[in-house]
């Protein structure tokens, strides 16, 4: 098994033995898959060439070593592996993906600099529970993760704080996390106690940065968007938020009946959801409370990712990518 694999089951162990804040003792990762299983699947599910996905990471190496705005980036084995299987092995694609992604997160600093879970103006966002990565896995393997935009406080939080603090628990929550790069992750979006507040929270230009980041520098996108309990006056809203996404990703978007779980049910399963969704694992608190603790005890490494960038001013050429380059918005 190569390293991430490894890591990936201390973190089963961990989840095994950690308890959440109300006791609950977790004695099992729900629908987790064996070593054997996730070692198959680039193989049986990709058409994975070890020996030349090994050669291409050689390549990938080199190419970075030699360009001198991406001496300061991530160039690990399992990390060029996920942009590889991600852009379906193209080379070419691979690198646009790789430096567009360190790009963004040097270009938008707002939301990937400075990324210490301690600091105080933060703290209110990580104890309202707004994303919360659910542990275990849906019953087809996949990762899911909880969001709930209704417990933003626009008056006492900012939008670019409720990112930084998104991407800091979602990049927490995929280290080491094999099963959700290969299975993929479903978002459910519960938009209950949403007003017209929270949707001018968020300007036309941000909306589309979200999608830019998300679409455009991540190497793989969400498998499923679940929408639950939407408010009528927001409807709109979500319609023009929706048309900044590519037509696969709007494919995906699934918008439920206001109170009615059964689509979901049927696409994710019960025992993944907390018990406020109709589930049996656990409560909404109970896995918000277990990522506040999370973050920080990843702070240190959490601190590191954030310093990962390219160096714009070492960009080959002489042209450096501002913000206009970028997101194409000043």
């Amino acid at each position: 098994l190569d390293s991430l694999l490894q890591e990936f089951f201390l973190e089963i162990k961990t989840f095994q033995l950690q308890e959440f804040d109300c006791g609950i003792r977790m004695p099992e990762v729900l629908n987790s898959l064996s070593a054997k299983e996730l070692e198959e699947i680039p193989q049986t599910e990709f058409g994975e060439d070890p020996k030349q996905i090994q050669n291409d990471i050689k390549l990938l190496q080199a190419w970075i070593k030699k360009s001198p705005h991406l001496q300061n980036i991530k160039n690990d084995e399992v990390f060029l592996k996920v942009f590889l299987r991600g852009c379906k092995y193209s080379l070419e694609k691979t690198k646009e993906k790789i430096d567009f992604f360190f790009t963004v997160r040097g270009t938008a600093r707002e939301w990937f600099g400075d990324w210490d879970p301690l600091l105080p103006h933060l703290q209110p966002i990580f104890d309202a529970g707004i994303m919360t990565p659910l542990r275990g896995y849906d019953k087809h393997g996949r990762y899911c993760v909880l969001t709930r935009i209704g417990r933003f406080d626009p008056n006492k939080m900012s939008a670019d704080d409720l990112l930084k603090s998104n991407m800091m628990i979602m990049e927490a929550s995929m280290k080491g996390n094999m099963q959700a790069v290969l299975k993929g992750v479903v978002i459910i979006q519960d938009m209950s106690g949403a007003t017209t507040s929270h949707a001018t929270a968020f300007s036309i230009p941000m909306i589309k940065k979200i999608h830019t980041v998300f679409q455009d520098a991540y190497p793989s996108h969400p498998k499923a968007f679940h929408v639950l309990n939407m408010p009528s006056v927001l409807e709109k809203v979500h319609e023009m938020a929706s048309s900044f996404q590519k037509k696969k990703m709007r494919e995906r978007h699934h918008i439920h009946p206001k109170g009615d779980y059964s689509k979901l049910y049927e696409d994710v399963g019960m025992e993944i959801l907390p018990k406020e969704y109709g589930g049996t694992n656990g409560s909404i608190d109970d896995h918000s409370g277990f990522w506040k603790e999370e973050v920080v005890r990843q702070r240190d490494w959490l601190m590191e990712q954030s310093g990962y960038m390219t160096d714009e001013k070492k960009r080959p050429g002489g042209k450096p990518k501002g913000y206009a380059d970028v997101f194409g918005i000043e």
